[in-house]
């Protein structure tokens, strides 16, 4: 009897060991991305085996995760390297790379779209979900969103705490500025800013109006991607008289590009850095 019941749970092991690869779970989809903003929702969501290459944007200054980068090959955007790899699953911009879109279309590739139109953190978490979903990451998209949530709600007490804060004003290197409906308006808000440009009645990402400026100073000046722009951008708007004196009087805080390349998940990032900025600068009350 001994004997038999070892046969039998030998046969069985067998058995169990040559189904096994079968039962296994199956392999989670390979996966790429073409700009800077994909690579950012690639490199947060994915498991490394996923991620078959990213942009060659996403080692540089401007990209969150740059030192993960470096060990995943790079693409150039073109359809052909896309192809070679067996990607599943391509990450992509809203607006633009038109072609690659159309001749990505007639394979097996399912591409899924980057919002470039992302306004608030209710927008972030629905990228976030439609990114992790396809990549079959659910539980991590969620993580994601349940941190940020977390840490907004951090600062939304502080914020409540301190009382109405500073009026400041957002500049670029070419003297771009971000009035109502940007992701930056959003930023400054959920710090504990005043926005003067979106105050003013301004929309999108136009120049801020000097003359505007003169007629309203702000308390304070938000910069942002000085340090990464090309030399002509930098030092155009950087030596205008108006800038000069503004910055010599009033608190400059930078925040890194990489914090805001676009609106993704580390844009949480941009926000502390500026609420921490705000209390440096101006104290804990501020009305």
């Amino acid at each position: 009897m001994a004997e038999a019941r070892r046969l039998c749970m030998a046969v069985v092991a067998v058995l169990l060991g040559a189904l096994a690869p079968a039962m296994a779970e199956p392999s989670k989809p390979r996966a790429a991305s073409a700009s800077i903003c994909a690579d950012q929702y690639l490199l947060a969501l994915a498991d490394p085996e996923q991620i078959a290459s990213l942009s060659w944007e996403a080692t540089g200054p401007l990209s969150t995760f740059a030192e993960e980068a470096a060990a995943y090959p790079s693409n150039r955007g073109g359809a052909e390297e896309f192809l070679d790899t067996d990607v599943e699953i391509l990450l992509l911009n809203s607006h633009g790379a038109m072609e690659l879109r159309r001749i990505m279309g007639q394979f097996d590739v399912d591409m899924v779209m980057i919002s470039t139109m992302t306004i608030t953190f209710d927008d972030i978490a629905r990228s976030v979900r439609d990114v992790a979903l396809k990549l079959d990451q659910v539980a991590r998209g969620e993580a994601i969103i349940a941190d940020i949530e977390s840490r907004l709600a951090i600062l939304d007490r502080q914020i409540a705490e301190d009382g109405e804060g500073p009026q400041v004003t957002y500049f670029r290197p070419e003297g771009g500025g971000a009035g109502q409906g940007t992701f930056v308006d959003t930023a400054l808000r959920r710090a504990g800013f005043r926005n003067l440009q979106a105050d003013l009645g301004n929309t999108g990402w136009g120049r801020v109006p000097l003359e505007q400026l003169v007629l309203h100073p702000p308390d304070g000046l938000v910069i942002s991607f000085f340090d990464t722009a090309r030399k002509g951008n930098s030092s155009r708007f950087a030596s205008h008289s108006l800038f000069r004196r503004l910055s010599a009087e009033k608190p400059v805080m930078p925040v890194p590009g990489r914090y805001w390349t676009c609106a993704g998940p580390m844009l949480i990032d941009a926000v502390e850095s500026l609420a921490a900025q705000r209390r440096a600068n101006f104290g804990d009350r501020h009305d």
